[in-house]
């Protein structure tokens, strides 16, 4: 692959990602200067690949080290009057552009261009706003050196050192764990091989302590158990790893997926949280984790039924569990920080989790019973049998949706839902998130929320707006309730087939309401998809995933057996150890050091800290040692 064809290629996969997860027509990204400009003749000279990797020693101006994701643009002015160049990223939504320092006549100036990957749009305008250079897209690429000459009758655009390749460091990673799985798989056949059994004698050996184990033990072994379903914990697992590796920064590339989504994805944007609307695989972890929540509720509720354990009993367990997550997510918010109560920070993931964990799991009580599968037998009996939970639950909706098109600050309009800062060029600066925000801070004060949103790196943001502040709730409440049905579905029909019909049924609809909402499109529809206000569309769009992706698991995984689940089944089994723990040893080694801002260095710190995770979770497996609330 050339250097051009991996830059194209990561530019069209960050671009059009979303529109891989039903929200992808065509959209456009409508950028405008404060002054419209007259389009005139710009002149581009053609890349080379056999260019210098260093810039023309003829130009006193350098672009120096650049650092992920970061291109240079050197502006040269041959002109004798004042010359302004603007630009603005493809990524910020409506914006006005942003402006440098006028250059002096046959001055230049240096250009460090953020979000590279994303697209950027600029132009070139005199002290008269005569435009030398139209409006332009264009995809810098990564580490790369820009110089644009100004003349009187256009402007040039010149590559002085081609973008790097980011596509390499995960096509090595990609191929270095699927070489791990062979081996592992190669390795499993060979130990299984009547050679081996030959050489080492491994089946008179076992023959010979089976004929000294004792009758009880034999009798203990035909005892019929409960056979778990792997599909659901390798699923949790899968979903653990991502958030652990983003979270540690993933060669910043966005339990498994948990892990490393939260290690910091290898630095690449598509493995990051979205900066407002949209959808990355950074997005599609703490959605899933919550749905699976839901399904495992509903086992666990039967479970404890048929053992006829009190409602009442089972609720206290309930508030116990769901005050143990929020206290730990509370406690989890002061790591590595100096503990002011003033700006505690008091939304946070596991608060979620707990807070929709009692409200589903309480509603649910109320009507769950231990003969599920012996209920009305039709087609629709998971439905039918729970008309009053479906009616609480709908309710939800309906309050998160009339707080959000109704409710909204004094100086923003209703039915707001933007990041603010520079969006809609710049008229509602100080409404980030809208009513959402609005809401937290008059109920929870603005220094107890999230400081740093992810759109102010984009849209230059000021407000504070919390990802998982009180409106969510509503919608998180849903999406478990979501996770609850496939449960339902699992207990109450005994036919594989049936099962996945009706889960990729619901995969299905759901998934087009989600498209329906947001019009298909990133950010024009009625409701866009956004995980930051945890929006209608976000919730229905991850919730149709989480149900194609759990049909197949169940499909390869519990009904063909083609694979284990390993090692993603080990970590769903100790999920809560795996998640508080890559939190508190974010920063510690071995998990973590300083290394070069590169994708290449980045991609292996993160992953070996996810592997290292996961490796801790198959040990765990092992000594069959398991943490639960």
């Amino acid at each position: 692959m050339s250097v051009e064809q991996g830059t194209i290629f990561i530019f069209i996969l960050q671009k059009y990602w979303i529109y891989l997860l039903f929200i992808g027509s065509s959209q456009s990204t409508h950028l405008h200067s404060i002054n419209y400009l007259e389009p005139v003749d710009i002149f581009f000279e053609p890349l080379d690949s056999k260019l210098s990797p260093v810039i023309d020693k003829s130009r006193n101006m350098t672009c120096g080290h650049l650092g992920i994701d970061e291109a240079c643009i050197i502006i040269k002015s041959n002109v004798d009057k004042v010359v302004k160049f603007q630009y603005q990223s493809m990524e910020c939504d409506n914006c006005s552009y942003l402006e440098m320092k006028p250059l002096k006549p046959f001055e230049e100036q240096k250009l460090i261009i953020k979000f590279a990957s994303f697209g950027t749009m600029w132009q070139v305008s005199n002290g008269d706003n005569k435009s030398f250079c139209s409006e332009e897209q264009i995809y810098l690429g990564e580490s790369s050196w820009y110089h644009i000459n100004v003349n009187n009758t256009g402007c040039s655009l010149v590559c002085d050192k081609q973008p790097e390749n980011v596509v390499y460091p995960i096509l090595i990673a990609l191929g270095f764990y699927a070489l791990l799985f062979f081996l592992a798989w190669a390795g499993k056949l060979i130990y299984r091989s009547r050679f081996f059994n030959n050489v080492f004698h491994r089946k008179s050996l076992e023959e010979l302590a089976a004929a000294y184990s004792s009758s009880s033990t034999i009798e203990e072994k035909k005892k019929p158990h409960q056979q778990r379903l792997r599909s659901l914990d390798t699923v949790r697992g899968l979903s653990l790893v991502i958030m652990i590796f983003v979270n540690y920064g993933g060669g910043r590339i966005s339990i498994v997926v948990m892990i490393f989504v939260n290690y910091g994805g290898g630095s690449y944007t598509f493995f990051n949280h979205s900066h407002w609307n949209g959808l990355t695989v950074a997005d599609l972890v703490f959605p899933w984790f919550i749905w699976m929540m839901g399904m495992s509720m509903a086992i666990s509720m039967k479970s404890q039924l048929r053992k006829i354990v009190s409602k009442k009993k089972i609720f206290l367990n309930i508030l116990r569990r769901s005050i143990i997550l929020f206290s730990l997510g509370i406690m989890l918010n002061t790591l590595c920080l100096n503990v002011n109560l003033l700006d505690l920070r008091v939304p946070g993931v596991l608060q979620r989790f707990g807070v929709s964990y009692f409200v589903v799991a309480t509603a649910h009580l109320f009507f769950a019973s231990a003969d599920e599968e012996t209920a009305v037998g039709y087609s629709f009996k998971d439905l039918v049998s729970y008309k009053v939970e479906w009616l609480i639950m709908l309710m939800c909706l309906a309050m998160h949706l009339v707080l959000m098109f109704v409710v909204h600050s004094p100086d923003c309009p209703r039915g707001y839902f933007g990041p603010g800062g520079l969006h809609d060029h710049g008229l509602y600066e100080n409404c980030t998130g809208g009513a959402a925000a609005y809401i937290d801070t008059i109920i929870l004060g603005s220094r107890h929320l999230y400081q740093h949103p992810e759109s102010k790196a984009i849209y230059h943001s000021v407000v504070p707006c919390d990802p998982e502040g009180i409106l969510g709730y509503f919608t998180s409440i849903f999406l478990v309730f979501l996770g609850l049905q496939a449960g339902k579905i699992l207990l109450m029909f005994k036919d594989p087939t049936a099962r996945m019909v009706r889960w990729t049924l619901w995969g299905i609809f759901t998934g087009m309401g989600a498209g329906i909402l947001c019009c298909f499109s990133k950010n024009d529809g009625w409701i866009p998809v956004n995980k930051n206000l945890w929006s209608l569309s976000f919730i229905l769009a991850t919730g149709s995933l989480a149900f194609i992706l759990l049909t197949m698991c169940y499909f390869v995984i519990d009904v063909k057996k083609y694979w284990s689940g390993a090692p993603f089944y080990h970590a769903g089994m100790n999920s809560i150890l795996l998640y508080v723990g890559h939190e508190v040893t974010h920063n510690m080694f071995p998990w973590s050091w300083q290394v070069q801002p590169t994708h290449m260095h980045e991609l292996f710190m993160d992953l070996w800290g996810t592997s290292l995770w996961v490796l801790i979770a198959v040990y765990m497996h092992y000594k069959n040692n398991f943490i639960a609330i």
